[in-house]
């Protein structure tokens, strides 16, 4: 089956001249029936003549063009009797006169049937009946009654009949199962882009050649699939259509008739399907299952859109990847969405090693730059635009889109805490700045000092914050974020390690992919949970999380952005994953003088105080999580007395925390407190 489309101006003086030659036929048959000693009416001329002739004497008509009627009947590959019984049912719909005319051919009935165009139609032959050929395949026309092949009424379907009137829409029925995929306008593709929608029009016509014209497009995200497959659709002078496989219906009989109903349209528009595997996961396997079975019988342009290649269930497709963009192509696309010129901009060099997002989500970040402006802002920076507040903008338009694939998968902290509110020792802190280093610097090192070409993996930063609860991990790391402007995320490992087998390192996958996009700061919390000890391998189950550890090791090493994990117990953790952590924090339990600087910190300015002595109060042996929380407490305590907040507040707030930390007040830590 081929595509080809139509005339802007169809041809309806093509279809008005067909169908008075169709009945011409039933009236010369009628004549035989009432005498036979009619002689034959004269041969019928062939189709593209009468065509021809019908559309020259159209008034208005483009000679240029090609009737609808001749489409049809090219695309679906009709047979000159096949040709006339789709016009005999298409005159019942626009001849008044055609129920006569068809009784008087057929001995009484009103209406047109495969039994009057056999006796009446020239050319006839009986396999336009079966349900395998075009006019029932393709659902040209229907049979009122199905069980009677030949005496039911046959009626052309309503989007044929407005197809050949000159009226051209999507099928109702397909409403709500397909949607529309326009080419986004403004500035062009990226090359590689452009290369691959390249890659899939070729494949589409490569398939002229002996098979099904369907390509598997991978990599990438939903969004940029869908741009390339449109990309590739408007070359090959087709539009796109998009259905999630999750849509296609499971049973045989509904799945067979919306591929018919979609393979006809695909003619009449004509366009091109994309299948779109959102989430080939658990149900998956019986998901795929349907989708092959639906393309099975399908013979015009598909590209199935998948994150990662799909096994094909009965034949070979041609696969297509969208590669990264590069980064000169994410530059270029950022000039393009600000408005710059192609000068350097050591700001937008920051963006382009901070944030990997794909070409449209550039372009919207580009559109929120200029709003972010305001009406005159925006005039004004159109005029003379200042690269600087423009590269200021970016980064936080940057920020915010990243933010979207990350938000549902776990939790996102604005960093607010300063290197002031960090209580840790000299050399501690000096570890810190270094990692703030390794990841503000990397596009230097990396690629303007080739560092990259060089070691070629592991150049993810990793670190790893080791020490007691509440000593300050989760502080340093929401610090290092904020040193470097970005988000910092809490990965819940209780949510990702799963029980059952691959779920682990789905989940891990869905996370590092996601923060990709704009190398966030992922903390992942109690990391022995997931990356203690390897063990041996004693069953399936042993296998696996060796897998998932190894798994997680590998994309640590290729992330490009900052992880850090935290841990309790670093004795536990398994000494090929040290090997893999670039730096390695201990924090260690607050000593005296800590405790005191902590105390002076944790306590705001406006906080009505009186007799508070720091070092009395650094006599209490706990973290400074636990400082937090006493300090807090006590200060609702006094808020609700009433009263400046005083060291019995505070005495009574750290009993509360000492239960919870199961143990009791020493006298030691309270001495000299009255």
């Amino acid at each position: 089956m081929t595509t080809r489309p139509v005339a802007a101006d169809v041809h309806t003086g093509a279809l008005t001249a067909a169908v008075e030659t169709v009945l011409a036929h039933l009236d010369a048959h009628a004549r035989r029936l009432a005498d036979r000693s009619e002689p034959d009416p004269p041969p019928r001329p062939e189709p593209a003549t009468a065509v021809g002739a019908a559309a020259g004497a159209a008034a208005g008509a483009d000679q240029a063009g090609e009737a609808a009627l001749d489409v049809v009947c090219s695309c679906f590959g009709l047979t000159p009797f096949e040709r006339d019984v789709l016009v005999l049912a298409a005159a019942a719909e626009l001849d008044p006169g055609t129920g006569a005319r068809c009784a008087a051919a057929s001995g009484g009935r009103a209406y047109p049937t495969f039994s009057l165009a056999l006796a009446a139609l020239p050319d006839a032959h009986w396999s336009a009946l079966t349900p395998v050929a075009p006019l029932r395949r393709c659902r040209l026309v229907e049979l009122d009654d199905p069980g009677a092949v030949t005496l039911s009424r046959l009626r052309i379907d309503e989007r044929i009949l407005h197809y050949l009137a000159g009226l051209t829409y999507l099928d109702v029925r397909l409403r709500g199962v397909v949607s529309r995929v326009a080419v986004p306008a403004g500035a062009g593709r990226p090359a590689s882009q452009r290369r691959a929608a390249g890659e899939v029009a070729a494949g589409w016509a490569a398939a002229g050649r002996g098979g099904r014209p369907h390509v598997d497009l991978t990599g990438a995200d939903p969004q940029t699939r869908r741009e390339v497959a449109a990309v590739a659709a408007r070359s090959a002078g087709l539009a796109l259509y998009a259905v999630d496989a999750a849509d296609l219906p499971g049973d045989p009989a509904e799945r067979e008739a919306l591929a018919r109903l979609w393979e006809r349209e695909s003619v009449l528009l004509p366009a091109a399907l994309l299948l779109e595997m959102t989430d080939p996961g658990a149900p998956g396997t019986e998901r795929r299952a349907v989708a092959e079975a639906f393309l099975g019988g399908l013979e015009v342009p598909v590209v199935v859109s998948s994150a990662d290649p799909l096994p094909t269930l009965h034949r070979h497709r041609p696969r297509v990847a969208v590669p990264a963009l590069t980064q000169a192509e994410q530059q270029e696309l950022w000039r393009s969405a600000l408005g710059l010129t192609n000068g350097t901009d050591p700001g937008l060099d920051e963006i382009v090693a901070q944030f990997s997002l794909p070409a449209h989500t550039i372009r919207a970040a580009g559109d929120a730059v200029w709003r972010s402006g305001g009406a005159n802002g925006a005039a004004a920076a159109a005029v003379d635009p200042d690269p600087g507040e423009l590269t200021r903008r970016a980064w936080q338009a940057g920020l915010a889109e990243a933010r979207v694939a990350l938000d549902e998968l776990g939790q996102r902290i604005e960093p607010r805490a300063r290197w002031d509110d960090l209580v840790v020792p000299a050399q501690q802190r000096t570890v810190l700045r270094e990692i703030v280093a390794h990841v503000r610097q990397r596009a230097t090192v990396y690629q303007a000092w080739g560092f990259e070409s060089v070691l070629r993996r592991g150049l993810g930063v990793t670190a790893l914050f080791a020490g007691a609860s509440g000593t300050g991990k989760t502080l340093a790391a929401e610090v290092v974020a904020g040193e470097l402007g970005l988000d910092l995320f809490v990965i819940d490992l209780s949510q990702v390690v799963s029980k059952y087998i691959g779920e682990t390192e789905k989940n891990l996958r869905k996370v590092f992919d996601a923060a990709e996009r704009g190398g966030a700061v992922l903390l992942f919390d109690e990391a022995d949970a997931l990356f203690g000890k390897r063990s041996e391998v004693k069953d399936s189950h042993d296998r696996y999380a060796n897998l998932e550890i190894s798994y997680l090791l590998m994309r640590m090493e290729a992330y490009r952005g900052l992880a850090i994990l935290t841990t309790n117990m670093k004795q536990a953790l398994d000494q090929a994953f040290m090997r893999r952590i670039r730096f390695l924090v201990d924090f260690p339990f607050p000593g005296p003088h800590e405790r005191a600087e902590i105390w002076r910190r944790v306590i705001p300015r406006e906080v009505p105080a009186t007799g508070l002595d720091m070092a009395l109060l650094a006599q209490l042996t706990v973290s400074g999580g636990a400082i937090r929380n006493i300090a807090l407490s006590a200060a609702f305590l006094a808020a609700d007395e009433g009263s400046p907040l005083r060291m019995r507040h505070v005495r009574a707030a750290a009993r509360t925390e000492y239960l919870k930390l199961e143990r009791s007040l020493t006298p030691g830590e309270v001495s000299g407190w009255d």
